[in-house]
């Protein structure tokens, strides 16, 4: 009797335990697989990815970023999935800034639990099926990747085409202004610590010469990196947000009226006037 109860149970734990395993079964045994359209791109041209997964997770996104050859991330974002387990995502890339590395890339997928990647060659001028180097390279329109002083913090960043002019933060508009003297069409890839300037979860609003742009944000820890193209002849891109900085000039301002105040009641107490020495 009890080993006919004890078969009953095993058969009935069987049928149970696809349903028991629930999302963690399905993810240990979900197939995920990545594409590009092409195996190599020409300097400037979009990069298609598709992407397939045999069982959706709901309300997971995929994680796609993009590593040159020497390590750097050029590109990241998160991809919604559709019905069917598919997903796609169209690169932009640039002549030079984050993508000026020639050689092969690797775009890095994950979703749930799962990972995968592929890798394609990027840099160089496509016709006939060979690969040259392209003509366009000149000095001015190489990136410079330098480091740039507001209050007690560095800002790193990586520029093409132009040079910083200044950095200042405007406290009433919540934003920083960033004065450019350009040489060609750029783009401006900046790093900020969120103490220097933050925002919501609308975003950054992008102001290039008064007119808005569109950019790339994301956000790592303490930090935003933001990527900014302009067009030659640029000569302003203000970074609205929600918090900025204090301007170094505006604290200094107020701490110095708050210290003739307390030498006027001190006087005003003591009955004396300090007059400063000529």
């Amino acid at each position: 009797m009890k080993s006919k109860e004890v078969s009953v149970l095993v058969i009935a734990s069987l049928i149970l335990l696809p349903f028991l395993g629930g999302e963690s079964f399905a993810q240990s045994n979900q197939v995920l697989t990545v594409t590009t359209e092409k195996e190599s791109y020409a300097a400037g041209e979009p990069i298609e990815v598709f992407g397939l997964v045999d069982i959706r997770l709901e309300g997971v996104e995929a994680l796609i970023r993009v590593v040159s050859p020497v390590g750097n991330m050029v590109d990241v974002d998160q991809i919604a999935v559709d019905a069917d387990g598919s997903f796609s995502k169209t690169i932009s890339t640039s002549i030079g800034g984050l993508w000026k590395e020639t050689g092969t890339y690797t775009i890095m997928v994950n979703y749930g639990e799962n990972s995968t990647q592929v890798e394609f060659e990027y840099g160089g001028m496509m016709s006939a099926g060979v690969q040259t180097t392209p003509e366009f390279a000149m000095e001015e329109n190489e990136d410079t990747s330098q480091s740039i002083m507001i209050e007690d913090h560095s800002l790193d960043y990586n520029l093409t085409c132009a040079e910083i002019q200044s950095l200042t933060p405007d406290t009433e508009n919540k934003s920083l202004i960033v004065s450019i003297k350009t040489d060609c069409d750029g783009e401006l890839t900046i790093t900020l610590p969120k103490d220097v300037i933050d925002t919501d979860e609308e975003g950054f609003f992008i102001l290039v010469d008064g007119d808005e742009t569109n950019h790339k944000a994301s956000s790592v820890g303490e930090f935003w990196t933001l990527t900014i193209p302009f067009s030659y002849g640029s000569e302003e891109i203000e970074i609205i947000g929600t918090f900025v900085i204090p301007e170094f000039g505006t604290i200094a301002g107020l701490v110095l009226i708050l210290a003739i105040t307390s030498i006027i009641i001190i006087s005003a107490k003591n009955k004396q006037i300090f007059i400063p020495k000529m």
